[in-house]
């Protein structure tokens, strides 16, 4: 048998096999992609928290990739569909703040009764929006979560940080008429209530990360619209590690839709190799 003929054999019995992918509802109107790795799942979990108006698949389905991979690593993946958004067709967005803390917190409950999962190695990936969610839900219960790993997070004051950039006229019009309207080019056209923007108000995203105690990992392109936070996010978080990770020319969403400066490969290994190192083995008793 040839080198490549034995490594191929090696990582074939050394790797674990993906399972069946399952969609199910884990709460009334909430629906999520359920995957384990077949026959070598010890309790590991992560959950992945989607960005705005968008699904749990994500952007040229950049967020299954990513679940494969991890668990292709021996770690199961929950990939929430978020009420009022969780649909790439859908136009007429309906969820709040509120509404997606509330699915996180039904998507952790949901975890916790199945019998293999390990509540002390649960971690969460919030992409863009979703990183708000990750943050706010790791503050507010300090103990769900061992790691985190955030992509293009908005930080800070949350109702500054989506009413005075891209979304800013969107908010605008939404507090003059009940709803705006939003224009993702060559994507969709979406409309936003007043009632999501209003849902925003109060929040300091950087203070409940200061109440967040486990390991902690911000990847963001030098391209992206949202300011890069990463050095104030290393400051508020408490717990080690905690690193960054800044992708030169990269967009908001790793450019997934141009092959030619396409990096999201990079960003699905630096999160891959960050859960592995930080949930995949057991604690010691």
């Amino acid at each position: 048998m040839t080198i490549a003929g034995l490594l191929f054999c090696w990582l074939a019995a050394s790797s674990p096999l993906l399972g069946s992918e399952k969609t199910l509802e884990i709460a009334p109107d909430v629906t999520a992609a359920w995957l384990i790795p077949e026959g070598e799942w010890q309790g590991a979990t992560v959950m992945l928290l989607h960005g705005f108006a968008d699904d749990c698949h994500g952007p040229a389905q950049v967020s299954k990739r990513l679940a494969e991979a991890i668990a292709a690593r021996g770690i199961a993946t929950l990939r929430i569909n978020f009420r009022g958004e969780g649909d790439t067709k859908r136009t007429a967005l309906a969820s709040t703040r509120l509404t997606r803390l509330e699915d996180t917190a039904a998507a952790h409950a949901w975890l916790l009764r199945q019998p293999q999962t390990d509540p002390d190695r649960i971690g969460v990936l919030g992409f863009s929006l979703g990183g708000a969610t990750a943050i706010e839900s790791a503050g507010t219960h300090p103990a769900w979560f061992a790691s985190m790993v955030l992509w293009s997070s908005v930080g800070g004051d949350l109702y500054q940080a989506m009413t005075q950039g891209a979304l800013a006229e969107t908010a605008r019009q939404a507090a003059a008429t009940g709803v705006g309207e939003y224009d993702f080019k060559g994507w969709k056209t979406v409309t936003v209530k007043h009632d999501f923007f209003e849902s925003l108000r109060g929040v300091n995203l950087h203070s409940h990360l200061e109440k967040y105690p486990g390991a902690f990992l911000s990847i963001r392109g030098t391209a992206d619209y949202l300011p890069a936070l990463e050095n104030e996010f290393l400051k508020r978080a408490p717990g080690t590690p905690r690193e960054a990770l800044l992708i030169g020319g990269a967009d908001h969403i790793f450019h997934v839709f141009d092959p030619a400066l396409d990096t999201s490969d990079r960003a699905i290994q630096a999160t891959v190799d960050w859960f592995e190192r930080t949930l995949a083995k057991p604690r010691a008793d």
